[in-house]
């Protein structure tokens, strides 16, 4: 399947030197895709793979000097920001229930994030970067409404001390063929980290219309 998102939301992050903070986006709407590709392996056992590239850029004025990365960022200067997030996801998941009414799916995803936080003004630019692994938990459920369309929550999830994630999108989806099916729904995506080195969380909402095809 692939999806196209209108977008808005917000992110902050803190130096971990100073604990000030410097909004890092701007509020206004952006566009975003992302693109599934998934396998059923068995009747009951799907594999999903995933590519969702997010950058997010602003700019502001600063009210106070900031710390960065070690270097000073001026107040009444303006700071251009930029906030990537791409996540590239392997999802196994194995389907509990399937009736006349719903169907449900557990399982699990392998998530590798690929993330940087940079500050620039004039010509100073600081950057945070960070390649990582993280597991998270995965369901699925649809409520099949009608012959042709249903309702469904697809989510991957998990919390920790260090940080948390959540993707969590609710869509309607009508079957146009056999083979072809229109989507539109919302979707919420929140987490970050907060440890020694960074500190950064994002909330951004997407407004979400996709189309699935099966082969």
């Amino acid at each position: 399947g692939i999806q196209g998102s209108w977008v808005s939301g917000s992110s902050i992050q803190k130096s971990a030197s100073t604990c000030r903070m410097v909004t890092a986006t701007d509020p206004a709407p952006f566009l975003a895709g992302r693109i599934y590709a998934g396998y059923r392996w068995t009747q009951k056992s799907e594999f999903r793979v995933l590519v969702a590239p997010l950058s997010v850029t602003g700019k502001k004025t600063l009210d106070s000097a900031i710390n960065f990365q070690g270097q000073t960022f001026n107040s009444g200067t303006e700071v251009s920001s930029l906030y990537k997030f791409n996540s590239y996801r392997l999802t196994y998941r194995y389907q509990l229930v399937d009736n006349d009414t719903w169907r449900f799916w557990i399982g699990f995803t392998g998530k590798v994030r690929d993330a940087e936080i940079s500050l620039s003004q004039s010509s100073q630019k600081a950057s945070k970067t960070d390649l990582g692994f993280v597991p998270l938990l995965h369901l699925k459920a649809q409520w099949l409404v009608g012959e042709k369309w249903y309702l469904e929550l697809d989510a991957d999830a998990l919390a920790a001390p260090q940080g948390r994630a959540e993707d969590v999108v609710l869509r309607a989806n009508f079957e146009l063929s056999p083979d072809v099916r229109a989507q539109v729904g919302y979707r919420l995506l929140e987490g970050g980290a907060d440890n020694d080195s960074v500190y950064t969380f994002a909330f951004l909402h997407y407004a979400v219309v996709g189309m699935q095809i099966d082969f």
